[in-house]
């Protein structure tokens, strides 16, 4: 935890928990010589939406890798008639998404995560203040701890760390070099069907 500056050299990649208000949150990381850095974070209030989030993204002064998000992405929004991966791609933010290795697989990865992962303390004080709070709920009648975390609003901050350490692989950029030159390698002729 450290006053961590924005590397401009290096792109920043943004996490995603996707819901409404506080539901709402945006973690913004470098990944610099194999260590995560988490330079800002970002969190909802009142109503916000994904096009609040978007704006909220579109205002800082960073040079963009990838944008990160869970499954519920692809849910379709009553209002718009669009999936929000769709209504975000309008926006001009266009989606990666994080493929589900459940909750207790991503908790593992984001434990794991934390001996390579540095903070920003001021920008991401929020982020810190949720995760140091975030617990899981004791079961009386079977006296142990349930198995999934207890929901509250520090939920939304753990889902960033979670969804980031399942996409960390993805924010290095020798791997990002190698998906780009595999991208254009030419491919059989019944490899290019789609």
């Amino acid at each position: 935890i450290a006053i961590l500056p924005f590397q401009r050299e290096h792109k920043v990649h943004t996490v995603w928990d996707i819901g409404v208000g506080q539901a709402m949150a945006i973690g913004f990381y470098q990944n610099i010589k194999g260590k995560m850095h988490m330079i800002d974070y970002w969190q909802g209030s009142e109503n916000d939406g994904i096009d609040a989030a978007i704006h909220a993204v579109q205002r800082k002064p960073y040079t963009y890798g990838s944008h990160f998000a869970p499954q519920d992405i692809n849910s379709r929004e009553i209002s718009t008639g669009k999936t929000r991966f769709q209504y975000a791609r309008d926006l001009g933010i266009t989606f990666r998404v994080i493929a589900s290795g459940g909750i207790d697989n991503g908790i593992q990865a984001g434990k794991f995560m934390f001996d390579r992962l540095w903070i920003d303390e001021e920008k991401c004080a929020q982020w810190l203040d949720a995760i140091s709070q975030y617990i899981r709920e004791w079961d009386d009648k079977r006296g142990m701890f349930k198995e999934v975390p207890y929901h509250n609003w520090t939920s939304h901050a753990a889902d960033v760390h979670r969804y980031a350490s399942i996409a960390e692989r993805k924010m290095d950029e020798s791997y990002i070099h190698y998906l780009q030159r595999m991208d254009n390698m030419p491919r059989p002729p019944e490899q290019n069907i789609v």
